[in-house]
């Protein structure tokens, strides 16, 4: 069994970069909180004022818990590492729908202020353009 699954081993087409992980984390954090608040509501409502208490303390340390993974994790996932990305240069330049892209980028779009007037044969005053063309 353990033999058959290296040939079903495959590498992904597509990688977020990491890009995910602060949404679950940000998930989490909210999550857990929302967890702490109920159970304290649960115990005041039970007459427990001790696990109450003592489950006051909980919602405050996920917070500074989330500050700190903030300002220590955070900015690695606001941009891709200059490794990766100059390897995923290196393997779109070879492809050739690339090349084939760059061709048309260079006439996909054209300003129609810069494109010439076509004055018809048969144009009277009523369809001369107020502005001649240079």
């Amino acid at each position: 069994m353990v033999q058959m699954q290296l040939f079903n081993v495959y590498v992904p087409k597509y990688d977020t970069g990491g890009k995910f992980w602060p949404i679950v984390h940000s998930t989490t954090i909210f999550s857990l909180v929302v967890l702490h608040i109920i159970a304290i509501g649960v115990f005041g409502l039970k007459k427990l004022p001790l696990a109450a208490s003592l489950l006051l303390p909980l919602p405050v340390l996920t917070l500074l818990f989330n500050e700190f993974c903030r300002n220590r994790f955070w900015p690695i996932f606001d941009a891709y590492s200059t490794e990766s990305l100059i390897k995923k240069d290196r393997e779109e330049q070879s492809k050739p729908e690339i090349a084939e892209l760059f061709s048309t980028l260079v006439t996909a779009y054209s300003d129609p202020a810069l494109k010439p007037i076509r004055h018809a044969s048969n144009s009277d005053e009523r369809t001369v353009p107020l502005l001649a063309s240079i």
